[in-house]
């Protein structure tokens, strides 16, 4: 059904029992909204790279246009990336600390901000450049500061278009495809199994129904949002409550946490899926005893996550397992970029996750 003219404008209608959400924005805001800091975050590592080669790139064709010759190619591209270098990686500096410390202001606000940084980096680097070659400080030239300019803008606008193409609601599709998230059938099979020991055991059926209740709502929460990193653990340890109660002794969980800061923060379910995957591809697919170790250690301003769990002698299951994973690759992809690393093997019967992120202290 078409939505009426004036109601084209917005960016949400939803329409339920009682209750209509309508959201103010345009179309174009709803396929692509402006990211709420259009900053480039020059810690990044993938900001590092991209922005690394373009900047390398463009002194290239800059060094051929003035050369002439293949002879002088070199000597020529070399005297720009003298220059061309300890601008950008300044002008990253500049850009991680703007982005860090800006206060809330607006998205047209935030871009002259950052267009601005490669000027000053030019005006603080070329100064010491050529005091240090000639022996004098010597102001940089108009066409340098244009050139810093024209390169900010380009890289931010491209940085910005990237964040949009990656934000709600073409990210959130991706997103519920890419997140593993809880199977449907997992909610009727622990439904099921709360129903079984209600009169048993009514204690532990409130208390995993309340479990439930929580995956829920993690699940239909956004996921991109940080929360501290002892609840996503506590979520986790009730999600492996569910699966024992439905599942009984054959699985085991070992849990080796080691000293996290309080104030670290991941993003919602993200360890959940792996240990999901675990249960998926270890205790449902055999027949025996379950055990799956879950270690989780800070390294630095990095969270090292290894999750072990064992396989069937099966290749095909093996195979499922890594079929599991992809979503997960997919997630990790959007969220930290070339930031995050996740290595998986099998060895003497047991597939083992090395999982490595960036972690949020705030």
């Amino acid at each position: 059904m078409a939505f009426p003219h004036f109601l084209r404008k917005y960016k949400y209608v939803h329409k339920a029992p009682g209750r209509v959400d309508i959201y103010i924005g345009s179309r174009d805001e709803t396929a692509a909204p402006t990211p709420r800091i259009v900053v480039p975050d020059g810690c990044n590592v993938g900001v590092f790279v991209r922005v690394g080669i373009a900047v390398n790139a463009g002194a290239l064709v800059g060094a051929a246009i003035v050369a002439g010759s293949w002879p002088a190619l070199l000597p020529v591209f070399l005297g720009l990336a003298g220059i061309v270098e300890p601008t950008f990686l300044v002008s990253l500096l500049l850009w991680c600390l703007l982005r860090r410390s800006l206060p809330p202001l607006s998205a047209a606000a935030q871009r002259p901000i950052a267009w601005a940084m490669p000027v000053l980096a030019v005006v603080m680097v070329v100064p010491i450049l050529n005091a240090t070659a000639q022996g004098a400080l010597q102001p940089p030239t108009p066409g340098m500061l244009l050139g810093a300019l024209t390169a900010g803008v380009v890289i931010q606008h491209y940085l910005e278009l990237r964040a949009r193409a990656y934000s709600p609601v073409l990210a959130e599709a991706k997103y519920q495809a890419l997140q593993s998230r809880i199977r449907p059938h997992f909610f009727f099979n622990s439904l099921n199994a709360a129903v079984s020991i209600v009169r048993t055991d009514p204690a532990r059926a409130e208390r995993m129904l309340e479990s439930i209740a929580e995956l829920i709502r993690a699940v239909m929460g956004d996921v991109r949002r940080l929360v501290p990193f002892e609840q996503e653990l506590d979520l986790c340890r009730k999600y492996v409550e569910i699966e024992q109660t439905r599942l009984g002794d054959r699985l085991t969980v070992d849990w080796q946490i080691g000293a996290i800061h309080p104030r670290a923060e991941v993003p919602q379910l993200l360890l959940q899926p792996l240990i999901e995957n675990a249960v998926r591809y270890g205790a449902e697919k055999l027949a025996g005893k379950c055990e799956i170790v879950v270690q989780v250690r800070q390294r630095g301003f990095n969270l090292d996550v290894f999750v072990s769990n064992p396989v069937a002698r099966d290749p095909i299951q093996r195979e499922g397992n890594q079929i599991g994973l992809t979503n997960i690759r997919g997630r990790l992809a959007l969220i930290y970029d070339l930031e995050a690393r996740l290595e998986t093997r099998v060895r003497n019967d047991r597939f083992e996750l090395n999982l490595t992120i960036p972690v949020e202290q705030k």
